[in-house]
């Protein structure tokens, strides 16, 4: 799925779909490639609205008109209740003087890019496209310490200068006298009160959850990811109430528990099971060009520690052409916790500290890279962390850090994910759902309402028990089999379990410990870390200098695995950038199909 667009104000575009990218595309022509995803055209009062990607939604009289009923409104809140899953969206006016617009779906999984010119602007799903279209010849050294600090920018920067990400839950907004970014939908003005603050609404919400999951299957068969958690057996048994026709995979070596587990326990509930084994023979001959595939398909917005994810991706899309999986459950349920890729120990500085202690926190490790490198980013990152900090003023600390997570982390971390997937087949997340996350934050059931990063083990599985109820509620036969947590979902629910429960989760965390490499991800690098390093060439500053030397010199990369991981992924991005040096051929993934 691709998009690109030219916008000159005062013409009429015309939509062209199917055809590659010309060398020089044409302006005010809506190129698109569909690839594994739709695209749907609407009639508006005013134009043409049009959806791209994998939307899900119920036909309803006049619809569209309610979303765009007048060629200067778009309704995002309507349009998110309404059109669910992941896709770009367009509005096409039928007049040359109407205003174009286009944004993305709730979330914002699917990115848009932009440049804006004196007279109109380029807009496009593939921020390479628009490097190679406008010469982009600088890159961001803003962008390039947002990525060293937090694992992804924190703000709307890219590789390049002036390219941008647009902001989550905004749009496009391009006529004849203005070209500007529009939109007022604030995800926090649905965090709520919790108004239910007992068990005795979690049968009710259980039925919410399979109502709106029940919208996320498609008319065909598909597969439903089944690890030893919660987040996917409870899709499980939500399709298995449904009737559907569907299968369970995981993915993992196989004596991961993501493999064993669901082997077992599909077997007992009656449903066929795909296994995608990340085994010696997956690292020795595909998890290299996996690991390839995934930084091309994500525009290096991914790292090097997820080729198991593009590997199952393609493996899955020769049987199916949807998965569901349960990407974003834990953090609607339950507040994240631990410092890790996702939620760096400097992003959780920034958030939690109480006074302005994370500003030298964040100086000294600008310093500690290259101490004249980024003297002048440093200060202009915390001038505008300091001013997205005051916007939420009064508010309670952890909807502070949940409004980042909605905007932010969802589409910076999981997006990437999803994006390469895109290529292969499509992934419906139900638990991404406004209407959903709107109703559960009414309860105290919602990681919104949890404490910041709390640290107690018995307040952060307080979500448990939502999906506990779901289960014994939907699908007794999962209710007593055991998560890879040590316990079951019926040891979460009932009170007289408590001892059973509290024994399960010491012997799983401190008796019963087998650290294993659960996706082959350390067995990956061990064996290609060199590889990956020495296409590296780029030496622009001391930052990546370490740790190319110390592949250079064949120096084992022991138990720091992470850290070389994190430095040769943003390398990687950073070196492609450099569209003024390396070939076109060598830096712009083929995101097309």
């Amino acid at each position: 799925m691709f998009f690109y667009l030219d916008i000159r104000p005062s013409e009429n575009i015309r939509l062209q779909e199917g055809a590659a990218l010309p060398s020089i595309p044409e302006a005010n022509v809506l190129y698109i490639q569909v690839g594994k995803q739709k695209l749907l055209e609407f009639e508006v009062s005013a134009g043409k609205f049009l959806l791209l990607g994998d939307p899900i939604f119920q036909p309803e009289e006049n619809l569209f008109e309610r979303i765009a009923p007048t060629a200067d409104t778009v309704h995002l809140d309507h349009l998110f209740n309404k059109i669910k899953g992941h896709y770009y969206w367009f509005y096409m006016p039928s007049s040359a003087t109407g205003h174009f617009k286009c944004g993305t779906s709730f979330g914002a999984i699917y990115p848009i890019y932009y440049h804006f010119e004196k007279h109109g602007a380029l807009a496009s799903s593939s921020a390479f496209t628009l490097a190679r279209q406008t010469n982009a010849d600088v890159r961001d050294k803003r962008n390039l310490l947002e990525r060293l600090l937090f694992n992804y920018p924190f703000f709307n920067s890219t590789w390049w200068a002036n390219i941008h990400l647009l902001d989550a839950h905004r749009y496009l907004d391009i006529g004849e006298n203005s070209t500007k970014v529009s939109g007022t939908f604030e995800v926090s003005d649905y965090f709520g009160t919790p108004t239910h603050t007992t068990r005795d609404c979690l049968s009710e919400l259980a039925a919410l959850f399979q109502r709106e999951t029940e919208l996320f299957f498609p008319d065909e068969p598909f597969a439903v990811s089944l690890t030893g958690g919660f987040d996917g057996r409870t899709l499980v048994a939500a399709a298995q109430k449904a009737d559907r026709e569907f299968v369970a995979y995981s993915f993992g070596r196989p004596d991961s528990t993501d493999v064993s587990m669901p082997t077992a326990q599909a077997t007992k509930i009656g449903i066929p099971y795909w296994p995608i084994l990340l085994d010696r023979v997956y690292v020795e001959q595909h998890s290299l060009d996996s690991g390839r595939k995934f930084m091309q398909l994500t525009e290096y917005n991914g790292n090097w520690g997820r080729p198991h994810y593009h590997y199952a991706a393609r493996s899955l899309s020769e049987r199916t052409n949807y998965i569901l999986t349960g990407n974003f459950g834990s953090e609607l349920f339950r507040a994240l916790h631990e410092p890790g890729v996702m939620l760096s120990e400097y992003l959780i500085r920034v958030f939690s500290s109480t006074d302005d202690s994370w500003k030298d926190y964040l100086r000294q490790a600008a310093q500690n890279w290259d101490q004249n490198f980024f003297k002048e980013e440093i200060e202009s990152l915390i001038a505008d962390i300091e001013n997205y900090l005051v916007k939420m003023q009064g508010w309670d600390a952890n909807h502070k850090f949940y409004h980042f997570v909605f905007n932010e982390i969802f589409r910076k971390y999981f997006g990437a994910e999803l994006v390469m997937q895109s290529t292969y087949l499509n992934n419906r997340t139900p638990y991404l759902n406004l209407h959903l996350f709107q109703e559960l934050n009414k309860t105290i059931w919602s990681g919104v309402h949890a404490r910041l990063f709390e640290k107690m083990k018995s307040k952060r599985m307080k979500g448990q028990v939502f999906y506990a109820t779901f289960i014994r509620q939907i699908a007794p036969q999962l209710y007593h089999l055991n998560t890879n947590k040590g316990y079951s979902p019926a040891d979460v629910l009932e009170p007289w379990r408590l001892p059973l429960l509290a024994g399960r989760v010491v012997w799983h965390k401190y008796l019963n410990r087998n650290d294993i490499d659960d996706n082959s991800v350390e067995a990956f690098i061990q064996k290609y870390h060199l590889t990956i390093a020495r296409q590296l060439t780029d030496a622009t500053s001391s930052l990546f200098r370490p740790y190319l030397e110390r592949a250079n010199a064949e120096i084992p990369l022991g138990h720091d695995i992470d850290k070389h991981i994190k430095m040769y992924s943003i390398a990687t991005g950073w070196q492609a950038a450099d569209v003024a040096s390396v070939p076109i051929a060598q830096n712009v993934p083929t995101i097309q199909t």
